[in-house]
C-alpha cells in the first residue's frame, strides 16, 4: 500500500545549506529497490522557514529498510542538529490504496520537470530533487 510522508524540518538560517547537503546525501543509501519504490519527493519551504518535504512510497515495506539503514540513522541526526526545533512528521496511507489518487492532480510537468526543483526555493536540493518518475 502506497503511503504518504509529510516531514517538517525547521532549519537554523545559519545552518541551512548543511542540512540541504545532509539531505542531498542521502540520495547515496537509497538502493535499486528503495529508488523504485519512491515515487515522489516534493520540497517546499513555508513562511516560517520549515524545510516541508512530501514523500510518497509504493511500498511501506522498502521505505522501512531505509529508514532501519545506519545511513539514514546519521543523516537524520546531522539534519536534527541544524535545526531549532524537533521534526514534526506525518505517516498517512493514501485514500484508495492505490496511489491513483494523486493522478487527480499531478504536477506540473513543464514548470517542475524531472530532476528539477524551482531554484529559488531550494537551490541546493540537485538530485534529491526528483519529483515524479
Amino acid at each position: 500500500m502506497p503511503i504518504v510522508i509529510i516531514a517538517r524540518w525547521y532549519p537554523r538560517p545559519e545552518r541551512r545549506e548543511e542540512f540541504l547537503r545532509t539531505v542531498s546525501g542521502l540520495k547515496d543509501a537509497l538502493t535499486p529497490e528503495m529508488a523504485e519504490s519512491f515515487a515522489v519527493l516534493l520540497p517546499t519551504m513555508s513562511s516560517d522557514g520549515a524545510v516541508i518535504f512530501l514523500e510518497m512510497w509504493k511500498s511501506e515495506e522498502v521505505m522501512n529498510k531505509l529508514r532501519a539503514s545506519e545511513a539514514f540513522h546519521q543523516a537524520i541526526r546531522a539534519m536534527s542538529a541544524c535545526c531549532s526545533r524537533p521534526l514534526e512528521i506525518e505517516h498517512l496511507n493514501t485514500v484508495d490504496g492505490s496511489g491513483d489518487f494523486f493522478s487527480l492532480s499531478p504536477i506540473d510537468k513543464e514548470r517542475y520537470p524531472p530532476g528539477k526543483a524551482d531554484p529559488k526555493f531550494y537551490p541546493d536540493l540537485g538530485a534529491m530533487t526528483a519529483l515524479y518518475r
